[in-house]
């Protein structure tokens, strides 16, 4: 059992989630459309005045832009364990509008039973977004048998609305995010002055500083989840040089160390042991 990331470009991806002991962490954001199944475990999941437990053996639906307080919280004797899949825009908005399903999934939707078509087609798709063998088209139409499924039971993603300057400008620097972005490169990029790129996200509540740093401490908590990659090469990955300075960062946005999201440092504590949970 090890933790694991593949994605295919323009169609999404797939990880696999392990976790020692139970972090709080704070204001995730999920900028696409996600299916989490809980494996082993638990998630809490809360966002304004909602929250939604996902025992093991269910599932979560969740629509893309939302933002939560996650609890992965691990079973007695055993780690939390999920996976999930993810879809890129453009083949959500490529195959929803032709799928009709009773209800839709307007920010997260609980899937108390997952039906054998799903769990199957759920597998396939994982499969084909890990083979390099299986062409693109074909890994699209395995994600979009999920999709089908999925609005067999009553949860239908809708196309996204149109991009706010918030998620475009989190859409670049994800793209490259260890690259040195600057306020004059990003504005090129997205046609228009600098002065206006700022006055907008500041219209927005956010500034270019703070987006550039959340989005990378968002990639490093995925990848410290999903990845058995070391601290020091996560932190290359989300444009950080300096370890100390990556987790200066990390604790900084999100109240913990980034070792302590694989458990290293609680593991052994009686919180880790009982599976208690800390808050961020």
């Amino acid at each position: 059992m090890e933790r694991t990331i593949v994605t295919r470009p323009g169609i999404g991806a797939s990880a696999r989630i392990l976790q020692f002991g139970g972090l709080e962490m704070a204001r995730v954001p999920l900028d696409q459309a996600f299916l989490i199944i809980v494996l082993a475990g638990s998630k809490l999941m809360r966002w304004g005045e909602q929250e939604c437990l996902v025992e093991a053996g269910q599932a979560i639906a969740i629509a893309p832009g939302q933002t939560f307080d996650v609890t992965n919280r691990r079973p007695h004797d055993g780690v939390y364990e999920s996976l999930w899949l993810t879809w890129e825009a453009p083949l959500i908005a490529r195959y929803s509008s032709g799928v009709q399903a009773a209800g839709s999934v307007e920010d997260a939707l609980l899937l108390p039973m997952l039906k054998p078509a799903l769990m199957q087609a759920f597998e396939h798709a994982r499969g084909a977004l890990a083979d390099a063998t299986i062409p693109d088209e074909i890994a699209a139409h395995r994600m979009l048998e999920v999709l089908l499924c999925l609005a067999a039971q009553g949860a239908r993603f809708k196309p996204e609305a149109p991009a706010t300057l918030t998620q475009r400008v989190r859409t670049l620097i994800k793209s490259a995010p260890a690259h040195e972005w600057r306020g004059p490169e990003l504005a090129a990029q997205l046609a228009m002055s600098e002065a206006t790129l700022r006055r907008k996200l500041a219209a927005e509540g956010v500034s270019l500083s703070d987006l550039l740093v959340d989005v990378r401490m968002s990639l490093a908590l995925i990848l410290l989840q999903s990845t058995d990659q070391p601290v020091s090469q996560i932190a290359l990955d989300a444009g950080y040089e300096s370890q100390s300075r990556f987790a200066i960062r990390f604790r900084k946005r999100f109240g913990f160390a980034p070792s302590e999201v694989r458990g290293h440092l609680r593991s052994n504590t009686p919180a880790a042991q009982s599976g208690t949970l800390r808050r961020a």
